[in-house]
Formats: C-alpha cells, sequence, structure tokens
C-alpha cells in the first residue's frame, strides 16, 4: 500500500513511474516530524528519487518549519533496457547526454518545490519558506595521499597545490563572490594570499608569525585592504599555527577597527 502511495506522488511530480520502489513520502515525513525538531538538518546518504527532500520541504510548508536536508546521491547511470521510461525521460526531455539517477533526484525537488509553493499558497510563513537547493559535486582524493592516511603520515594534501584554482574558485562561489571576478594575489614577506571583496584566502603551507604580521601591517597602511573574514586551508596550517593565528586576529581585533573574522576550512 505504501508502495503504491510512494509511486504515486512520484508519478504526480514526474508524469510516470520511473522508480519501482520510491520510498513514501508521508512514512518519511512522519520519521522527520516524529524524530527531529523544526530546525534540525536531515541528511540521507541514499537519496534516490529525492522522497525525503520532498518531505522535508513538504513538513516546513505545513508548519513553518526551516529544516535543512543534505540528500547524497552516486551519478549512477540509467540502464536503458532494464528502466528504459526513466532514460528516455532524462534523455528526451531533460536533455542529458548520459542519463543517471541524480538527474531524476534533482528534477523531482525542482517540481516538489514549485507544487509545495502551489498547494500552501495561502500559508502565512510560505513567502518566507525557503524551498531551495545548492548542488555540489565531490572529486576523488589522490590514490597516494590515500596511502599516506592509512599509513598514519603526516598528510600535506596542497603542499604542491595542482588544483589550487578549483580550490579557491569553491571558496569564493561559496562566499558569494560571482565566478567572472579574480582574486588578487598579494604579497606578505614572501607568502602569496588571495583577496578580493574583503575576503582574504590562504591556502599554501609555509606560514608564518612574520607573514601574519605583513598581513596585519597591510592592514593598518593599506586603506584599500580591510579584510573582514581570513579563510585558511586547515590540511596545511597545523592546529598550533591555526591558534596562534586566532590569538593575534583577536588581540588585533580588540582595537577599535572592523572585526575580522578568522575561519578554517578542508
Amino acid at each position: 500500500y505504501m508502495n503504491q502511495n510512494a509511486t504515486k506522488e512520484l508519478k504526480s511530480l514526474l508524469g510516470n513511474e520511473y522508480f519501482e520502489n520510491p520510498k513514501p513520502v508521508n512514512y518519511i515525513k512522519k520519521l522527520i516530524k516524529y524524530s527531529t525538531s523544526k530546525s534540525d538538518l536531515i541528511l540521507d546518504f541514499f537519496a534516490g528519487s529525492g522522497t525525503t527532500g520532498n518531505a522535508v520541504m513538504q513538513l516546513n510548508a505545513e508548519d513553518g518549519g526551516s529544516r535543512k536536508f543534505i540528500l547524497v546521491q552516486l551519478p549512477e547511470p540509467i540502464d536503458p533496457k532494464k528502466s528504459k521510461t526513466a532514460y528516455d525521460f532524462v534523455k528526451n526531455e531533460l536533455k542529458k547526454e548520459n542519463p543517471t539517477i541524480f538527474d531524476i533526484t534533482k528534477e523531482r525537488l525542482i517540481r516538489a518545490a514549485k507544487k509545495i509553493q502551489k498547494e500552501h499558497k495561502d500559508k502565512e510563513w510560505i513567502d518566507k519558506l525557503d524551498l531551495s537547493f545548492k548542488e555540489f559535486e565531490t572529486t576523488p582524493m589522490p590514490d597516494e595521499n590515500l596511502k599516506d592516511i592509512e599509513e598514519l603520515e603526516e598528510v600535506d594534501l596542497f603542499k604542491e597545490i595542482s588544483d589550487k584554482n578549483a580550490l579557491l574558485t569553491t571558496w569564493k562561489v561559496f562566499d558569494g563572490i560571482k565566478l567572472h571576478k579574480n582574486l588578487k594575489e598579494m604579497d606578505f614577506n614572501g607568502y602569496k594570499g588571495y583577496y578580493l571583496e574583503n575576503k582574504l584566502y590562504l591556502v599554501d603551507s609555509g606560514f608564518s608569525l612574520d607573514n601574519l604580521a605583513a598581513i596585519l601591517e597591510r592592514i593598518d597602511k593599506d586603506n584599500n585592504f580591510l579584510p573582514s573574514k581570513i579563510v585558511i586551508n586547515g590540511y596545511v596550517f597545523d592546529s598550533k599555527t591555526q591558534r596562534e593565528i586566532y590569538e593575534s586576529i583577536n588581540n588585533y581585533n580588540k582595537k577599535d577597527l572592523d572585526k575580522i573574522e578568522l575561519i578554517v576550512r578542508y
């Protein structure tokens, strides 16, 4: 019975039956409602057709909650012989060259959000309801680094950063900087930092307190250099250096100047 309802729900969103056994939305809604609070984060490592995300959005629309969700789904290819309907849908309607299950996951969330917005338009909190989502793609770690980790050796993932541009691009987009804007490379007593829109990124190894002193001196003397956020690469800044930077920034913040936020990212 539950599978019949689940299939019906998915069919109403996508127009046909693309999963043989989708999770029933009402069942997932009940699990979430009775086991979480209205502001919790719900994680589903096996997203499938996106039922969990759909359930979270529906619950928020019904009770004004602010739950968030993270869905994880491999870009598993759809077999055109075993799942012809799903394959044709993604290939022909979504115009994807190589149809995957993730394509259906994403499309369901988009359509579910539109349907929920329409069905709950009379709710007083509907205008503040966040029905959007961001899409992230993971990249594999090089085999040599995995080997180092297994042997419990100190790992310097970005000592020779071959994909530094990818890292900096990811960080700046996360911070709201437009893709077409280029970060400015700056020298701090021999150490290179990357700066734009009051955000300073430090990604390379070899950082010392002399470099930090150069950064703070630059802030004092250069009116065009006023970082409100300093982001450091947690893979190459050890805990001792992180603590020293934090203490120096904290002492600097005690001055009658704008606050500087220190963020460690991995």
